[in-house]
């Protein structure tokens, strides 16, 4: 498995960003290899962002190709954007999140 990590911050109130996400988060459910995304909001530090878990790297890179993760760079409503990737370790992984095994 493989997880990318986006923060960043909104130039938008935090209520108009939370309505976007609503709207757009069918979208990633189109993300081949996507297991999970998470959505991400600290008001008291203004950073928002997603957790992502993709079945593999190859997933992952094949989802940079994208309208929604192009589209992310460009949107005036976000500044400051973070993008992370790493491997899950399998094995300590397995015994944390035992219902990620069969993932």
């Amino acid at each position: 498995m493989y997880v990318r990590i986006v923060t960043f911050g909104l130039s938008v109130p935090a209520e108009d960003y939370a309505r976007s996400a609503v709207a757009v988060a069918p979208a990633f459910v189109e993300w081949p290899g996507l297991l999970a995304k998470w959505w991400l909001g600290d008001a008291a530090s203004g950073t928002y962002g997603g957790v992502y878990l993709f079945a593999s790297r190859e997933d992952a890179d094949r989802s940079r190709d994208t309208e929604v993760f192009r589209g992310m760079a460009a949107n005036p409503a976000l500044h400051g954007i973070s993008v992370r990737e790493f491997d899950v370790l399998d094995a300590p992984t397995a015994v944390t999140a035992p219902s990620l095994r069969a993932a």
